[in-house]
């Protein structure tokens, strides 16, 4: 399953686990679930967004959030640090690609 969101859905933290409202539907995914963050950017800027935070969850769960998103900069500034390490460096680099690239933010132990 995988879950881009769009404007009208959200993403955050609730209670220790990250929480997606999804077209309607909730989903809700404990920190141990989480195995990478990571940011991906493509060549196609700067009249599309070209930029996403990518939380695999599993090998056929995943969830998309395009940094044109309301919520994408609190989320990944804010939200997603009280979960897991993550590693803004990468976000930095992340921010100047110009080119089809993915960037790890965080990788779970022995995942």
């Amino acid at each position: 399953m995988k879950l881009t969101l769009n404007n009208s859905d959200t993403i955050c933290v609730e209670d220790g686990r990250v929480s997606v409202v999804f077209e309607n539907k909730e989903y809700s995914f404990a920190k141990e679930e989480i195995e990478a963050a990571m940011i991906i950017t493509t060549d196609k800027g700067p009249f599309y967004d070209d930029m996403c935070l990518a939380l695999r969850i599993d090998s056929e769960t995943a969830v998309f959030v395009m940094s044109e998103h309301p919520q994408y900069g609190g989320f990944l500034f804010d939200e997603l640090k009280t979960l897991v390490e993550v590693d803004y460096g990468k976000v930095i680099g992340a921010s100047s690609c110009t080119e089809n690239n993915i960037f790890l933010l965080y990788k779970r132990s022995g995942g």
